[in-house]
């Protein structure tokens, strides 16, 4: 994916439609400030031209009226005086109306009206009889001129009102489909992925703790595969850091709860789930299961002489020793106090006795701190071991004989491996 790819996946899609929109609205907004202001000034010249073109037609009718008015003068019995006076009136009128009606046709935008450059005398000269047919024919012109620039003013409006129409319709078009791709691509960045998320998470809900880690990788997987929106992005980044924030404290309280909190071995309730299903596999299986029962020797002796925070580091040394002699499918546990419990899943009693022998021996030659002031001079221990089915057929017996191969053990003299089939008679030490 390249930058800009990566970059407009990165925009919001609210972000998105805040931008259109405003952008939209500005088009729209200014379109129609463009369309009023246009049409406003169509409006005025076609109301100009009309109202010029009624004008000719109004003063072609006085100049009508004033050539009857004339001819009626001439067939009437009247003083001249009289006459030219009336005639120099109606000729002033006219003059008027004229003057009146060329400024009118310059302020809408018509062809000039045959305007003629006289002085108010030489008026009654241009309205004589037959100047004043050629008169009225360059005024019949400037009527249909007047006219046909009215109409076409008239056809410019209509034509910006269709255009405006089509640019709304237009506008419309584009915001639909624009609308359209921003539902598809948000249905596709945003809901589906949702969908999904809302889906992991509900399985979440049924496996916790243990679909934590695989719905964290579900998660980390869907958001590399496929296109995320970036409000989708981030929500899946907390998601899928929360969940690998429960993992990692569910490891630790697992911790916690399996562990020992002095010797960093197996606890005693970790070693008993483990014994009872190692013990039921192997009748399945017709296997085997041995156990070693581990014991410091004197061990109050050497709390006492040198405190027990001495006794719990000696602890911790003998633990780390142990641990080093076990395999990856063995059960290092402290039963309790100075007590440890080894167990070895499909392991015969004599693999057991060796294991157990080759620890003892690394214990007692590994030197303790104030290991000298022991009885014997140094930190020993003393074992004692069992398996199943050979010395017994449930877990409690397991556990009992081993026990008791221990204290056979410590009432030989400490120091020693014993194995309980070996035992020819149990003696309970003192």
């Amino acid at each position: 994916m390249s930058r800009a790819s990566r970059a407009i996946s990165n925009i919001s899609p609210l972000r998105v439609i805040v931008f259109t929109g405003t952008i939209s609205m500005i088009i729209v907004i200014a379109g129609i400030a463009g369309f009023v202001v246009t049409q406003q000034s169509l409006l005025e010249a076609v109301e100009k031209k009309q109202a010029c073109y009624l004008d000719l037609v109004d003063f072609r009718g006085k100049l009508l009226e004033f050539r009857v008015a004339r001819n009626q003068e001439k067939s009437e019995i009247r003083g001249e005086e009289v006459v030219e006076s009336e005639f120099k009136a109606r000729c002033d009128n006219i003059l008027v109306h004229h003057q009146q009606l060329v400024a009118r046709m310059q302020g809408a935008g018509l062809p000039p009206f045959p305007s003629v450059q006289t002085t108010l005398q030489q008026w009654p000269v241009m309205l004589a009889e037959e100047n004043l047919e050629i008169f009225g024919i360059e005024l019949d012109k400037s009527i249909e001129k007047a006219k046909v620039a009215s109409k076409e003013a008239s056809v410019r409006l209509v034509v910006i009102n269709e255009f405006f129409l089509l640019f709304i319709l237009a506008v419309l078009l584009t915001l639909s489909i624009i609308a359209g791709w921003m539902l598809h691509n948000n249905y596709r960045q945003t809901l589906i992925p949702l969908a999904q998320l809302v889906g992991q998470l509900k399985l979440l809900n049924r496996n916790i703790p243990e679909s934590i880690r695989d719905t964290a990788e579900e998660m980390k997987k869907d958001l590399t595969i496929t296109g995320h929106s970036s409000d989708i992005a981030q929500i899946t980044e907390s998601i899928m850091k929360f969940c690998s924030d429960i993992d990692a404290k569910n490891k630790k309280l697992d911790e916690i709860y399996v562990r020992d909190e002095k010797t960093n071995l197996y606890n005693y309730r970790h070693f008993k789930e483990h014994l009872i299903i190692d013990i039921e596999r192997a009748k399945r299986l017709n296997d085997r299961v041995s156990l070693a029962m581990i014991d410091i020797d004197n061990f109050k002796l050497y709390n006492d002489a040198n405190g027990h925070l001495a006794g719990d580091k000696a602890l911790k040394i003998l633990a780390d020793l142990i641990s080093s002699q076990c395999r990856a499918y063995d059960v290092p546990s402290r039963f309790g106090g100075e007590e440890f419990a080894l167990l070895f899943p499909k392991t015969d009693t004599g693999t057991t006795r060796d294991i157990a022998e080759r620890l003892r021996k690394i214990i007692s030659e590994h030197p303790f701190p104030h290991e000298e002031n022991q009885p014997v001079g140094e930190l020993t221990v003393s074992i004692g071991v069992a398996t199943f089915p050979d010395d017994a057929l449930d877990w409690p017996s397991l556990i009992t004989n081993a026990d008791r191969a221990l204290y056979r053990a410590k009432a030989e003299g400490r120091d020693k491996v014993v194995v309980f089939a070996s035992m020819e008679s149990q003696v309970t030490p003192g």
